[in-house]
């Protein structure tokens, strides 16, 4: 029975597509979709038919009626009167320059003129002073066999030599104690003392050693969840508990 159903879905999915109720064949234009064109041409194409707004959008733009061509010629005739004209004076002001700033200074040369003043000029004694590059004294950089020397080394001064410490700097230069309970790493091997190689286990020892008997229940699965556990519900305070803590919780960036 299986194999005949499965020879049946076969046979369904093996059928061609059928065309939806609505298909047309050889449609003929491609700019009507849901009715026929209202005036279809000689050749079956649809012809637009356009409304009178529509017509005059699709016009070209009409020039000014005081629109000016190009001057056909750069150089054109000046009117007399246009000779003869008077500036007024608003004119003539307006034709004037602008004036700079009258703190505007201009750009100094590249090449600039030295006073003579300037050349005779000579420093005093502080601009000497500060004119001198800073000297500095030689690092005193050791060998490493003198860190190492018995000797006082002749730097040091005697008052630093006879200089005694005080109790509380000897104190502090007093290597730390370990703890009065600390224990030291057991070693890998040990001895064992008689008595515990000659122990015996109790009784109670002994039957907590044994393993769970299970009694006739030979097939027990561990791994089978009861159904009392499985429709357990946590109490408010174990789920208050399972909540993360705000200050870590972060949104996610969209």
């Amino acid at each position: 029975m299986a194999t005949v159903a499965r020879e049946r879905r076969t046979d369904v999915l093996s059928r061609p597509k059928q065309l939806p109720v609505t298909y047309q064949e050889d449609r003929r234009s491609v700019y009507w979709r849901d009715s026929l064109p209202l005036k279809p041409g000689p050749d079956g194409t649809t012809v637009f038919v356009l409304t009178p707004r529509q017509e005059q959008l699709c016009g070209h733009k009409v020039a000014n009626p005081g629109y000016q061509f190009d001057r056909s010629y750069p150089i054109w005739p000046v009117k007399e009167s246009a000779k003869q004209y008077e500036a007024t004076g608003r004119i003539e002001k307006l034709s004037f320059p602008k004036s700079v700033h009258r703190d505007y200074v201009p750009e100094r040369a590249v090449m600039t003129r030295v006073t003579s003043a300037a050349q005779k000029a000579e420093p005093s004694a502080r601009i000497e002073q500060l004119a001198r590059e800073k000297s500095y004294l030689p690092l005193k950089i050791k060998e490493s066999w003198e860190f190492d020397c018995y000797q006082w080394d002749p730097e040091i001064s005697k008052g630093a030599k006879k200089a005694q410490a005080s109790p509380w700097v000897e104190r502090l230069a007093e290597s730390r104690q370990t703890h009065p309970s600390y224990q030291y790493a057991r070693s890998v091997e040990w001895h064992v003392e008689d008595p515990a190689l000659k122990a015996i286990a109790t009784l109670r020892l002994q039957q907590l050693a044994r393993p769970k008997s299970r009694g006739k229940l030979d097939n027990f699965d561990p791994y089978r969840v009861s159904p009392s556990a499985r429709n357990a519900r946590a109490t408010p305070r174990i789920a208050e508990l399972c909540m993360p803590i705000p200050r870590k919780v972060r949104q996610k960036k969209f």
